[in-house]
């Protein structure tokens, strides 16, 4: 079934606001370190996220000059153990009537949640009591003061707040937002959320975005985690397709700009059955990026802690 222009139009009008609609999932990914590229991939496959550690020093000849380095890079391997796609089935008929093209559009956003929602999860289901490198204890959190505690327990812990990620669970997050000044809400009553980070001093504060890891907390006494920067490693290309032709009709890609993730979309003809399918599709990895090198020792990467009441 050849396409029209009219119907080639809508896929790529899918295509574009697939990735458009990520952008608020990838506002969470980005929060650690990445390693997004355009490229073609296999299932399974390891990808190498460098884990970047920086610092600065004082110019000293002969010793901390030119050829000397405070900082660090931790390779951490992350594997493409997903082949995430989301499917949207149409008759051909409906398919080629050039007024329906814009419902091609439409696939997009709804394509964008399924894959999005499910790479965020995969980055949470990391975070757990067992895997954390130690905990936190917080009796309460209910006044300011028990939040802003937080900071200091966790430079006490040897972290550097300011390149950690609070993630607090909604009952916690909930609690925060009541205590914070007017200021930080705003006169308007609309959450100033940049201002939260800051005024807390961290890198960013977010509520959990998977309620299941509020509930796994809660059966440890948890309410959130501390989530350095260089402790999560996520990677993603995409699939090319190995065979053209049979049903496949068309086959394109798109990148968010920002942060090199990518999708790669198919459309599909089932000529038997007089159905069109259409599918955005990536290959997709997490990993606690604290890693034990060939020969037992650790690349570097740091490791997160979890907050607990008790």
């Amino acid at each position: 079934m050849p396409t029209s222009v009219a119907q080639k139009a809508g896929l790529v009008a899918a295509a574009d606001k697939c990735i458009l609609s990520l952008r608020p999932f990838l506002e969470f990914t980005k929060l650690f370190s990445t390693n997004y590229a355009p490229q073609n991939g296999e299932k399974y496959s390891g990808i190498a996220v460098e884990v970047l550690a920086s610092d600065s020093e004082d110019f000293v000849e002969n010793s901390k000059n030119y050829c000397h380095s405070t900082n660090t890079i931790a390779p951490a391997l992350v594997q493409l153990t997903n082949h995430r796609k989301s499917t949207f089935t149409v008759s051909d008929k409906d398919a080629i009537e050039n007024e329906l093209a814009p419902c091609w559009s439409m696939f997009g956003p709804k394509s964008a949640e399924a894959v999005g929602k499910f790479a965020v999860q995969s980055i949470m289901s990391l975070l757990t009591y067992t895997a954390a490198a130690a905990q936190i204890t917080q009796a309460t959190i209910a006044a300011l003061a028990d939040f802003t505690a937080i900071w200091g327990k966790v430079v006490a812990a040897g972290y550097d707040p300011r390149r950690c990620v609070l993630i607090l669970t909604p009952t916690a997050y909930a609690s925060l937002l009541a205590a914070l000044p007017a200021y930080v809400i705003g006169d308007d009553q609309i959450l100033r959320s940049a201002m939260i980070g800051e005024f807390l001093g961290f890198k960013a504060v977010v509520p959990s975005p998977n309620s299941s890891v509020a509930s796994a907390a809660a059966a440890n006494n948890g309410f959130g985690f501390v989530v350095p920067e260089g402790a999560i490693a996520t990677a993603n290309r995409i699939l090319t397709p190995v065979v053209e032709g049979g049903g496949l009709i068309e086959f394109s890609t798109a990148t968010d700009e920002a942060t090199g993730f990518s999708m790669g979309f198919r459309t599909v003809v089932d000529a038997c059955n007089g159905k069109v399918s259409w599918t955005a599709e990536c290959l997709w990895g997490a990993a606690l990026a604290k890693q034990t090198l060939t020969g037992g020792a650790s690349n570097g990467a740091p490791g997160f802690l979890q907050l607990v009441t008790a």
